[in-house]
């Protein structure tokens, strides 16, 4: 006769669900706006400064390299308020959902033998 091992009932989990109101909007990704902002800075300083006429003998990347200082910054700081704009404008936009958040717990495999020990 052979007996096998009897393996403790598993307890079945205990489950918990909660109910929330959220927001939900599309919101921009800043870094993105102010990379973007500074690209079009350097484009357009470059655009000005092929344009623009020299009246002296300043080589063309002296002048480029000078400008496009003020150009990176002016860039950046419009992309920023263009992200600023385009999140606030998305805020308005946000509609409200109702979520459901279930969580499981499971017992201790202690809290199972209740003190019996094998």
């Amino acid at each position: 006769m052979s007996s096998a091992p009897q393996s403790p009932q598993q307890p079945e989990p205990q489950v918990a669900t909660t109910r929330d109101e959220v927001r939900v909007r599309r919101a921009p990704k800043y870094p993105v706006f102010i990379l973007g902002g500074v690209v079009v800075g350097v484009v357009v300083t470059l655009i000005a400064v092929l344009v623009a006429p020299g009246r002296d003998a300043t080589p063309f990347a002296q002048a480029f390299g000078y400008f496009v200082l003020y150009g990176i910054a002016i860039g950046a700081a419009v992309g920023s308020v263009v992200a600023v704009v385009l999140d606030a404008v998305s805020s308005r936009r946000a509609r409200s959902v109702e979520t459901e958040k279930t969580t499981y717990e499971t017992p201790e495999a202690d809290d199972v033998l209740d003190g019996e020990v094998e």
